[in-house]
């Protein structure tokens, strides 16, 4: 790995941190602790430089974003803007007074989603973790707990392949493949003390919020694995637990519906892809809903569940 970093005002140093994610041997700019160190030839860039406030040609934006046939602006008036181009390049142009772990977090989310739907990939909002020579996704709505079932699972020994952004990739032979991110989970403080882990010592994800990065070290697997099981984590008002197996239409429904960032696809071609990958993983995967109280989470109990499941 090079251990020097690329100028904030550009161009001109050769020597940018390389690693691996998401498939991909990146050169940074900026720092990324989270990621795995790489060699060789680049897939994608990060760099500094100017960003512009808007795109011409737009065809699809938001409150913070824009998109068009070539690229993808996200502004974040107080972190960063992000110009991605090409599923090859990112260029950052850091508001003053940023943090790095800030920048970081919305380069390795929205930014790299954007990317990886260029490259022509699906991303899931979920995690992944490894089992039985496949992998199994774990999806859902922000603080379903999908992070912290994906800890309990790597607590009794499975190994952790992605969290937040999961990546699908459709080979020559047509089975979907999970592609590993990097070994780092994101947690809130409540779930890692029901998980019986101590949050001094880690990483905030951001300043001013509880939540904080949990390195894995020997619990990542980084080889890509066909896709087996996809699990939609949904509250009941209920206290029972459920395990529900969904077909046809409602298995497609869930893989749209947590699909990271679909507001992101531009024009009709990319929503046609997207519909299309969604069928294709739908047809060769279990696709179930698992359903458990909002409170208290019993979180043993889920773990077994899927356990059994799995079996």
């Amino acid at each position: 790995m090079v251990s020097s970093n690329l100028s904030r005002s550009g161009d001109n140093c050769p020597t940018p941190y390389y690693y691996r994610a998401f498939g991909l041997t990146i050169a940074s700019a900026l720092p990324c602790p989270e990621l795995l160190p790489a060699e060789g030839a680049a897939e994608v860039t990060i760099r500094y430089g100017t960003v512009p406030d808007g795109l011409e040609s737009v065809q699809r934006q938001g409150v913070c974003f824009q998109v068009n046939s070539e690229a993808f602006l996200l502004k974040l008036n107080t972190i960063a803007k992000y110009l991605v181009t090409a599923g090859k390049q990112i260029i950052i142009e850091r508001a003053a007074g940023a943090q790095d772990n800030e920048v970081r977090l919305f380069l390795l989310g929205s930014a790299f989603a954007a990317l990886l739907q260029q490259r022509g990939l699906l991303p899931l909002h979920g995690c992944a973790v490894e089992v039985n020579g496949g992998a199994a996704v774990f999806v859902g709505l922000s603080g379903c707990g999908k992070s912290t079932l994906a800890e309990a699972l790597h607590q009794r020994g499975y190994r952790i392949m992605a969290d937040d952004v999961c990546v699908i990739s459709f080979a020559s032979s047509g089975t979907p493949l999970v592609i590993s991110a990097y070994p780092q989970l994101k947690l809130w403080a409540d779930a890692l003390k029901k998980l019986g882990r101590d949050p001094r010592g880690l990483p905030l994800v951001r300043a001013g919020l509880e939540k904080y990065g949990l390195p894995l070290k020997d619990g990542f697997s980084g080889n890509p694995s066909p896709l087996q099981r996809v699990y939609e984590l949904a509250e009941s008002n209920s206290q029972e637990l459920e395990l529900i197996p969904l077909q046809g239409l409602d298995k497609l429904t869930v893989l749209m519906r947590h699909t990271y960032r679909p507001q992101f696809l531009a024009g009709t071609l990319g929503k046609k892809r997207h519909f299309e990958q969604c069928g294709q993983a739908a047809q060769h995967c279990r696709v179930s809903r698992l359903v458990r109280p909002r409170t208290p989470f019993r979180l043993t109990e889920l773990a077994d569940l899927v356990e059994e499941d799995w079996a």
